[in-house]
């Protein structure tokens, strides 16, 4: 008996037999709403044993079609049950098995092969969206993001100079300019008495204007 994922009911089960190479095969078929499975059964001798082996697993939403034939003397021929299903290099395969009803697989195989389209492509789509969804994330953090609080402009010969480097420049200019300039000679205001120097054009208490 297969084993079965956590999710997965078993609906039919029959003993068949699968033609292949104008040869019989006995084994076991099983649906659930997943899949379609068929075990070759073992084999049992005086010297040695082989246990049963899955032959076919091929999941619903990959059916393409099923079929069945009847005789017109179903006592005394088999009846035969077929489906279609695409296998992993996307090319159409056939399987075909004798069993006592085969209508009841293709109703039930139609059913659920359906249904089990239907999901399938939902969840594609799902993946899709996610996918496009992660792409647009990555690129978002491949991006570049702005500096906060600082531009640096010029060519590529100052990328890599210190943007506080001007800041430093500009203060040892202004520090040699001051130097430069005449020192304070503080005196009084002739009007009022008030405390002035040299750089003052008006006292500051009085408005009188300074020499």
């Amino acid at each position: 008996m297969p084993i079965y994922e956590n999710d997965e009911h078993e609906y039919l089960n029959a003993k068949v037999k699968k033609l292949e190479n104008n040869s019989f095969i006995n084994g076991s078929l099983f649906l659930t709403e997943k899949r379609i499975i068929f075990e070759k059964n073992g084999k049992r001798s005086l010297i040695r044993a082989s246990p049963a082996v899955t032959d076919v697993n091929v999941y619903l939403y990959n059916v393409e079609n099923s079929t069945f034939a009847l005789p017109r003397f179903p006592l005394f021929t088999k009846k035969i049950f077929s489906f279609e299903y695409y296998d992993d290099n996307n090319k159409l395969q056939r399987v075909d098995f004798t069993m006592k009803d085969p209508k009841t697989w293709v109703n039930q195989i139609t059913r659920l092969a359906s249904l089990a389209k239907k999901e399938e492509s939902t969840k594609r789509e799902s993946n899709r969206i996610e996918e496009k969804r992660r792409e647009l994330e990555m690129a978002k953090a491949k991006a570049p993001k702005a500096n906060i609080g600082m531009a640096i402009f010029g060519d590529n010969k100052n990328k890599n100079k210190n943007p506080y480097n001007n800041l430093r420049e500009n203060i040892l200019e202004n520090n040699i300019d001051n130097e430069n300039l005449p020192a304070k000679n503080t005196f009084n205001c002739p009007n009022c008495g008030f405390e002035v120097d040299n750089t003052m054009t008006f006292c500051p208490n009085c408005g009188f204007k300074l020499k």
